[in-house]
């Protein structure tokens, strides 16, 4: 994992693409937390495949995720 990358996540444009390790480090999850949460929250950012073994996640489909997850929490919605 890049560490410059993680420090530096907010100046990424949302056109940006990180990988499962920086999201994991950038949310404080685990990796296989994450993989859970993409089978079982249709709401959470779908990884993107480069290839075989490159997946990738949008920077903008994490923050719009972070900022809905926000306001249902604001408002005290599940």
């Amino acid at each position: 994992m890049n560490l410059n990358l993680l420090q530096q996540f907010d100046d990424l444009p949302d056109s940006a693409l990180v990988s499962i390790n920086t999201l994991s480090a950038y949310l404080e999850r685990g990796v296989s937390t994450i993989w859970r949460d993409i089978k079982t929250d249709p709401a959470f950012p779908r990884p993107i495949r480069l290839s075989a073994r490159c997946t990738r996640f949008s920077v903008g489909a994490v923050r719009i995720y972070l900022s809905q997850k926000a306001e249902s929490s604001a408002t005290g919605a599940a």
